[in-house]
């Protein structure tokens, strides 16, 4: 991963390849900036070390790098974890509670949704998201 870029094997120019370890945090950074803004003032680093669920997004974001790295698409949710229209329902152990997310299936992407405090009403909202007409 901390290599150059090989003639052998194609990196698309917009993808940046980390030459050191701090190279590879700062992508993060931004990778989890794309999916949440509070991390404009909260570090990865901070998240990760914050929890196990924190540690989980972390993996997360770096299977997003991964994908874009490489392009290979592997599953990254277990198959056990129930589905629905094209997203994953976790059940999440934060310090301060359990939350239901949801997570794009292709992007891996943590659905733009507060944490519910039920699988349930993780789906309604979920639902009324998807269902909302996107303007033209």
């Amino acid at each position: 991963m901390f290599s150059r870029r090989k003639k052998k094997k194609q990196v698309p120019e917009e993808v940046p390849v980390p030459e050191h370890l701090g190279d590879l945090w700062h992508i993060l950074q931004d990778i989890a900036r794309e999916e949440d803004p509070a991390f404009a003032e909260r570090s990865v680093v901070e998240h990760f070390n914050s929890s196990g669920e924190g540690h989980r997004d972390v993996i997360r974001w770096l299977r997003i790098y991964e994908i874009r790295l490489r392009g290979n698409q592997q599953p990254f949710f277990p198959p056990h974890q129930r589905r629905h229209r094209g997203y994953v329902l976790v059940e999440r152990n934060w310090p301060q509670g359990t939350l239901w997310d949801a997570f794009n299936e292709e992007t891996l992407r943590r659905a733009p949704l507060p944490g519910a405090a039920d699988e349930e009403s993780l789906v309604q909202t979920l639902d009324a998201m998807l269902d909302k007409p996107t303007p033209n």
